[in-house]
């Protein structure tokens, strides 16, 4: 895979995410971040589709933190979504610590 196509990989991956983020009523960051969130959409789809990629070759450094700031969207998604459901599972199935106290708690109030 070339730096070319991982780099617009990535920024079609923070452009989805910065759109959800924009239309989801699970990300409350108010007026000035859903502004924020529409500038990153509408410039990632704007660099996915650009026409000149030839002229503009992206560098290594450049491809990381795309992958990387992907990568955050990504989790951030996760994390809105399907992360209280993962985390109930795992003390169930576990038994952590966390999870025994506060169970403690509750029976002692």
């Amino acid at each position: 895979m070339s730096l070319q196509t991982l780099s617009t990989a990535f920024i079609s991956i923070i452009a989805i995410w910065a759109m959800w983020c924009v239309l989801s009523h699970k990300v409350r960051d108010g007026i000035v971040g859903k502004i924020i969130y529409a500038a990153i959409a509408v410039s990632g789809f704007a660099i996915a589709t650009r026409g000149d990629t030839v002229f503009l070759s992206p560098s290594a450094a450049g491809v990381t933190f795309h992958g990387a700031l992907a990568l955050a969207g990504l989790r951030h998604w996760f994390v809105a979504n399907h992360w209280p459901m993962v985390k109930s599972w795992l003390c169930r199935y576990l038994h952590c610590e966390q999870c025994l106290n506060n169970l403690e708690r509750k029976e002692g109030e």
